[in-house]
Formats: C-alpha cells, sequence, structure tokens
C-alpha cells in the first residue's frame, strides 16, 4: 500500500473517547461506518466497512448456539464443574 498525506489534524476530548476530523480528501461523507485497525503501535488503518466486515463469525454473537441448553446437555453427561478435580498447577 502506497502512502499518501492527505492532512493533519489534532485529537479531541469526545465524552471519555478520543476523536479526530477526517479532512475531505480522505473522501468519506458524513455517518459512513468505517473500520479502525490498529496495524502497529503507531499506525491505525481506517477504512470503509464492508459487506464482509458484518459477518460475524462468533457463534456466540451470531445466533448459531441461540437454542442450546448447555445447562441440560451438562445434566446428561454427569459433568458438574462444581465437582470436578482441579488439574493444572497448584496456586500457592
Amino acid at each position: 500500500m502506497e502512502k499518501t498525506k492527505i492532512g493533519e489534524t489534532t485529537t479531541h476530548k469526545t465524552g471519555d473517547s478520543i476523536s479526530i476530523d477526517l479532512p475531505k480528501a480522505a473522501g468519506f461523507s458524513g455517518d459512513e461506518p468505517v473500520i479502525i485497525e490498529q496495524v502497529d503501535e503507531d499506525t491505525l488503518l481506517i477504512r470503509r466497512q464492508s459487506a464482509d466486515d458484518t459477518v460475524d463469525d462468533n457463534p456466540w454473537h451470531n445466533g448459531t448456539y441461540e437454542g442450546v441448553d448447555f445447562r441440560q446437555q451438562l445434566e446428561q453427561i454427569g459433568f458438574n464443574i462444581g465437582t470436578e478435580p482441579r488439574v493444572g498447577r497448584e496456586l500457592l
């Protein structure tokens, strides 16, 4: 990706968040959904949100586990987390 400087700005405190104003040259319009990714300690990448970004692969969030009764499954296999022996290193 080629770097192109399009402007300079400063950060602003907005409630508990920090915000910045993007120059018009960045090509974004008002109320446009964006994704902010941290590339490294000093670099953020701001890009338009695409349809692929809205797909949530996490089954806890996307409804995959919505109808699953985990408590019933634990009872069926006889697993009780409270009575299972501890495994691993003992903390002193």
